[in-house]
């Protein structure tokens, strides 16, 4: 038994925040992210997804010492899937493709980000499929090969680590 794709698509999904900090910054050093929890839901015709954007935010208080806050924003968008009917199966993978950021003042940063969203229609659960294989499903999913960050640095700069 294998698991038929029926159809894939892509889409990018904007999200937008702007953070209180927990206390004055003087400057952003740096922004992480990564994309966690995804879940998704197909209905006639289309695909909804739902996930949630972490970022750790590292940056220079009034002390000159480098502190960090965590932060976590939930996303969620569509993708119109031609093919899609109740009953199929979904799978996705998310990348965060770009991060800015604005220092508004010492206590409020605001910062978009670029999330491209790959969803797969399948016709059986990818799960169910590796049980019957007896798969072990005790370790953890690690979605789109690695574990990997998004790191944005400061003004004009940023690296996928």
């Amino acid at each position: 038994m294998s698991v038929e794709v029926i159809a894939e698509a892509q889409v990018q999904v904007l999200v937008e925040d702007t953070i209180d900090l927990f206390t004055p910054a003087l400057k952003i050093d740096e922004i992480r992210a990564v994309v966690q929890n995804l879940r998704c839901h197909v209905i006639p015709g289309k695909v909804v997804f739902q996930g949630i954007l972490h970022k750790q935010i590292f940056f220079v208080n009034e002390d000159n010492v480098v502190v960090h806050q965590g932060v976590d924003i939930p996303f969620s968008g569509f993708v119109d899937i031609p093919e899609a009917v109740p009953g199929q199966f979904c799978q996705l993978t998310a990348t965060v493709e770009f991060i800015d950021f604005e220092l508004l003042n010492p206590t409020q940063l605001r910062e978009t980000t670029v999330i491209l969203v790959n969803v797969q229609l399948l016709d059986t659960a990818p799960f169910q499929l590796l049980r019957m294989m007896n798969v072990n499903m005790d370790r953890p999913a690690v979605f789109n090969g690695v574990k990997q960050a998004y790191i944005a640095r400061g003004p004009g700069s940023s690296i996928k680590g």
